[in-house]
């Protein structure tokens, strides 16, 4: 049985004995005294009529300690104060906030303990008055599973972090090494009077590799470390153009025709050159990887000026899309689409993105697929 107010006040839930009203009532009463939520009902004068069980086991207050009471009691400020206002200015204007649509707020304990929950409120006219029935969710254990799972998340970034600076520490000496045997190679083909153009151009194309490697190694250490990011003034169309070329045999090799309009002008920047081309090598190798499978494989990378002196660079492709469910946290790390990915790429290079003051989305492709924008402020003249 529902603990209820004198006969004055609207009766709530109370079990009438015979005929099929009374039957119904009794069957309403057995069901709000069951609930696993909090289910507690007050009149327009916010005074508490009823107070099931589970508001009990919630609040910790008997149904005799609370009815005839403002429902204020069970609220912490803010709350506390507004609540009273809140009926008034519903019963006057008809305008409700939480009625019939429902908030998260947080509940005051009778010891005084805060805890966060889901608040729905119904109105219900009746023969003495209009009342409103709250359903109240705690919410405490969700939130203390969130915040175990945001520290479990945490702790994982901290190690990719960690390893992530030891791996950039020790590749510079198998790089240093690389760099010194293609000397060694260089000056063997001399002595033996071996010349051959193919020869000296691949090699030195090795090195040129071997060289933006270790940049990229100590640009990675750098940001990773949160170390202070060396930035000079560049032109983002020639950084992009050579990102481009990094992954020009992927995509050939792929089959993917690739289109490149660097329209923008002008396209002064101040940046770190390598962490941006990486930006773009990123997103580049994503769409050719994304368009494995597809009949039509396009690719179009592009620059333009938009509005507040930014300059938005734009890398198109004719793939699948990204899933719905993934599109919300696709910039999260560990998110992928990839059977074998990381699911770091992408959360890196917006943070790469945002310490340049810029900003890094996905849209989808009108023509089909996707497309990754990232936008940068102009230098000042």
């Amino acid at each position: 049985m529902i603990s209820r107010p004198p006969d004055t006040k609207p009766r709530l839930l109370e079990q009438k004995g015979g005929g099929p009203d009374g039957a119904s009532d009794a069957y309403l009463a057995a069901v709000v005294k069951g609930a696993l939520d909090g289910i507690i009902s007050i009149d327009d004068a916010g005074t508490i009529l009823s107070f099931n069980p589970a508001a009990t086991r919630l609040f910790g207050y008997a149904p005799e300690e609370v009815i005839g009471e403002n429902v204020s009691i069970l609220m912490p400020e803010p709350y506390r104060s507004e609540h009273d206002d809140y009926i008034r200015n519903y019963v006057h204007t008809g305008k409700a906030k939480i009625i019939g649509v429902g908030r998260t707020v947080e509940g005051r304990r009778k010891d005084g303990s805060v805890f966060p929950m889901d608040l729905g409120v119904t109105e219900v006219a009746t023969d003495q008055g209009r009342v409103f029935v709250g359903v109240v969710h705690d919410l405490s254990e969700r939130r203390r599973f969130e915040t175990r799972m945001r520290e479990l998340h945490a702790d994982r970034l901290g190690l990719i972090e960690n390893m992530a600076v030891g791996l950039a520490h020790e590749l510079k000496q198998p790089l240093a090494a690389i760099n010194a045997y293609l000397g060694i190679a260089r000056r063997a083909l001399k002595e033996l009077g071996v010349s051959s153009g193919t020869v000296d151009q691949a090699l030195e194309s090795v090195t040129g590799q071997v060289f933006r490697v270790s940049d990229i190694v100590d640009s990675l250490r750098q940001f990773i470390s949160r170390g202070e990011t060396v930035k000079t003034p560049q032109n983002l169309n020639e950084v992009v153009r050579s990102a481009c070329e990094f992954t020009d045999a992927m995509a050939k090799e792929q089959g993917v025709k690739t289109t490149v309009r660097l329209d923008a002008t002008p396209d002064r920047v101040i940046i770190n050159k390598v962490q941006v081309q990486q930006v773009v090598v990123n997103l580049k190798r994503n769409a050719i990887e994304a368009m494995q499978g597809c009949e039509r494989r396009e690719l179009t990378v592009s620059t333009r000026l938009v509005a507040g002196d930014m300059m938005r660079t734009d890398v198109a492709d004719t793939g699948p899309g990204v899933p719905q469910a993934i599109k919300e946290k696709l910039f999260e790390p560990f998110t992928t689409t990839k059977p074998h990915g990381l699911g770091v790429g992408l959360s890196l290079s917006r943070s790469i993105i945002e310490a340049h003051h810029g900003k890094l989305w996905a849209e989808d492709n009108p023509g089909g697929g996707t497309i990754f924008s990232f936008v940068l402020p102009l230098a000042e003249p």
